[in-house]
């Protein structure tokens, strides 16, 4: 009985076997397999709509530093002029205005 069972098991893997070898297998069965699964257009919709919009935009005054930098939060501004007053040409202030 039990030599019975063994070779009704192994009948049953070789014709699964069988069935394997006759499936030709294709480019194009391979690249579906790794593609990446896209969802559908309405799903991500209705995810979008239940996530969590950005965090809120502080506004305020910004922090000046004792460089001279002015800090926003999280966001550092530094505006440096490289050339000091003087050293370079300037032009001449229009008609009719005071030079500085």
């Amino acid at each position: 009985m039990l030599a019975a069972a063994l070779l009704g098991a192994l009948a049953a893997t070789g014709v699964a076997a069988a069935d394997e070898v006759k499936t030709p297998i294709r480019a194009s069965m391979l690249l579906d397999l790794t593609a990446p699964r896209a969802q559908s257009r309405d799903t991500a919709y209705q995810e979008s709509l239940r996530a969590e919009g950005p965090a809120p935009v502080r506004r305020g005054l910004g922090e000046v530093q004792e460089d001279g930098s002015v800090r926003y939060g999280d966001v550092s501004v530094t505006v440096r002029n490289p050339c000091p007053p003087g050293t370079h040409y300037e032009p001449a202030p229009l008609p009719g205005r005071r030079s500085k």
